[in-house]
């Protein structure tokens, strides 16, 4: 059984090693404000679930059993929040002359497929779970993955039509 724990640690960690270096290639690549803040950002909380897992596969390995959230410094980020802070910042440094970028479409559908590949691996990990400690650790990797790709899915939908991403994000009421 610890084995099989210590299996999922590493292809969690792979994951997120692996995920790193795509939104760090693809903050590099893009020009616009939004996408780069988006990718910059995710860089850094997937160096944070790396920085967790690890610490999780190292515990696991001399304890040989799941330690709580609590001892392991981990903190949830509030992917929401962020989100507002993202597009804060991005779109003050968006020009209404900001050219069309391509392939930003299939960098994000990249990322949203990673996003939903760790999803996948957490939520089988947490249904699997027979500790409390790791089946919660699981559920808050789920939630962070899961609010990591309601912001890729948001900023893209931005980027793909702003108009119609104001109308959502306002709940405008049209008038007549």
């Amino acid at each position: 059984m610890l084995n099989d724990v210590l299996e999922v640690l590493k292809q969690a960690i792979q994951l997120e090693e692996d995920g790193q270096k795509y939104y760090s290639e693809a903050a590099a690549r893009v020009q616009n404000p939004l996408a780069q803040t988006t990718f910059e950002k995710l860089v850094g909380w997937e160096e944070e679930h790396k920085q967790y897992l690890t610490a999780y596969y190292d515990a696991m390995q001399q304890q040989r059993e799941w330690p709580p959230m609590s001892q392991m410094g981990v903190r949830a980020v509030d992917i929401k929040q962020e989100a507002v802070s993202i597009f804060q910042q991005a779109l003050a440094q968006i020009d209404e002359m900001v050219p069309e970028e391509t392939g930003l479409t299939e960098l994000y559908q990249g990322a949203m497929e990673m996003e939903r590949q760790s999803i996948a691996l957490y939520r089988t990990g947490a249904e699997q779970a027979a500790d409390e400690n790791a089946r919660e650790f699981y559920e808050f990797l789920v939630a962070q993955e899961q609010g990591h790709l309601d912001l890729l899915a948001t900023t893209l939908e931005y980027l793909d039509d702003p108009d119609s991403w104001y109308f959502t994000q306002e709940q405008w009421t049209v008038e007549g």
